[in-house]
């Protein structure tokens, strides 16, 4: 570094020696040094201090894309044959492709990123609060899908979050003994261990209210003691084992839904209940509907965009349903099916049918809809659309259409564009905002 130091020596007024003016200069030039050498060390301590700000923030970014997303293993989807080229791609398309249907908004191109980011972030179900009219709802499923499949389901997802069977028997003790008080506050689910060994003999017969109230209040207090279900509970008609229980508590709160108030009594059949199998689910959501009296035929019919009866659509379910026993199995299969080789296009309403959505292999909401109804109602499947205001993850509302598969006594919402999204489950909008404008067996445009 060059330092230029000017000093005017003036004569005149105060004189100066000569040895006097050389050691002001020095003095000055000193001086200077040194305040060059702490400004540079302030630099320099500036710089050390930003750099350790930065690798902290970096830290930080990488624990969190370490997260995981919460059930991302789900029950009866595979997803290892899809054809799509990239699933982070599809992922953003998924925000993308409801500006497909009318109505639509633009859509920040950066929002995409962001909802993968936080993919992770999800509220523990153990703080979540269950409302009455949800767990009434799913009871009123889990009634029927016992008495139809004679077991409990693996599983009961009620608002996009997985209960055990466990838990759910408390939700349902819970319920029952609160609507009897005449509480209609939200329930906060226990963590809940299986019963360890399921076992109990009870009578066929009649357990009155005071009877069966005793029964919910017990079971809700031994789960809250012990966190874990009881194998059995005790009444006048024996030791009631689990699998009963839960059917039985479900049946109360079904009658309940459909009255306005509880039963005088309920019944004890000698119904067959095998233990829950882990692949089957019974999804209840905002999305997934109970039978309300609809006229089925209705939903297996050929029309203009949804051509049943063609080869190529009858062929084709034909292959995918092979070897398939259950309704469950044969709906999952095909929901799979279109999920994993349908590309998404962007265009208002329908523009190809499911016909030629087959043979294009892409098609945006509607069309996606089209071919899978096509394909379910060619297997014997009943099915519907839906049409609704969806709020999907970036945080944009859209206009948007799904479908709907009939199993066991419910509607199980089938939305085939996103690869997150399985049968009866929707990950990819949230189904506690939605607005439902309709569902029709014929889509009218």
């Amino acid at each position: 570094m060059f330092i230029n130091i000017k000093v005017d020596f003036v004569d005149g007024g105060d004189k100066i020696s000569r040895k006097m003016q050389m050691a002001i200069v020095i003095a000055i030039c000193i001086a200077f040094s040194c305040s060059s050498t702490i400004y540079a060390q302030d630099i320099n301590q500036s710089i050390t201090s930003d750099n350790t700000s930065y690798e902290l923030v970096s830290n930080n970014s990488s624990i969190g894309d370490n997260s995981t997303e919460m059930n991302q293993n789900q029950i009866l989807v595979d997803t290892t044959n899809s054809t799509k080229n990239n699933s982070t791609e599809h992922e953003e398309a998924d925000v993308l492709n409801e500006s497909k249907c009318p109505n639509s908004t633009s859509l920040n191109n950066n929002s995409a990123k962001e909802e993968i980011k936080a993919a992770g972030t999800t509220n523990s179900k153990y703080s979540a609060k269950f409302d009455l009219k949800s767990i009434k709802s799913a009871a009123s499923k889990v009634k029927v899908y016992i008495e139809t499949n004679h077991k409990l389901p693996g599983y009961v997802v009620i608002s996009n979050y997985k209960l055990t069977m466990s838990e759910f028997l408390y939700l349902l003790a819970k319920g029952i003994t609160q609507l009897n008080s005449g509480k209609t506050t939200s329930i906060t689910l226990k963590s809940v261990s299986a019963a360890t060994n399921p076992n109990g003999k009870s009578k066929v017969g009649v357990l009155y209210k005071s009877a069966y109230l005793t029964l919910a209040s017990k079971v809700a207090k031994y789960i809250e003691n012990n966190r874990r279900a009881p194998n059995y509970a005790s009444s006048s008609l024996g030791n009631i084992q689990y699998q009963r229980l839960i059917y039985t508590m479900s049946k109360i709160l079904n009658f309940q839904a459909t009255k306005g108030y509880l039963p005088k009594y309920v019944s004890l059949t000698s119904i067959s209940i095998s233990g829950s199998s882990n692949t089957d689910e019974v999804g209840i959501s905002n999305v997934n509907d109970a039978y309300n009296g609809e006229t089925l035929s209705n939903y297996l019919k050929s029309t203009s965009n949804c051509q049943v009866t063609n080869s190529q659509i009858s062929a084709l379910s034909a292959s995918i349903t092979k070897g398939l026993s259950s309704k469950w199995s044969k709906a999952s299969a095909i929901f799979n099916w279109v999920r994993n080789n349908l590309n998404y296009s962007f265009y208002y309403n329908t523009k190809y049918g499911a016909v030629q959505t087959l043979q294009l292999k892409k098609g945006n909401c509607v069309d996606h809809s089209h071919l899978l109804i096509a394909l379910a109602r060619a297997a014997g499947i009943q099915a519907r659309y839906v049409h609704g205001s969806c709020k999907f993850n970036s945080g944009t509302t859209y206009g948007h259409v799904w479908a709907q598969l009939y199993v066991n006594g419910v509607w199980y919402a089938a939305d085939a564009i996103s690869y997150s999204n399985s049968l009866g489950v929707i990950k990819n909008w949230n189904t506690s905002s939605v607005t439902i404008k309709n569902k029709y067996a014929e889509l009218p445009f």
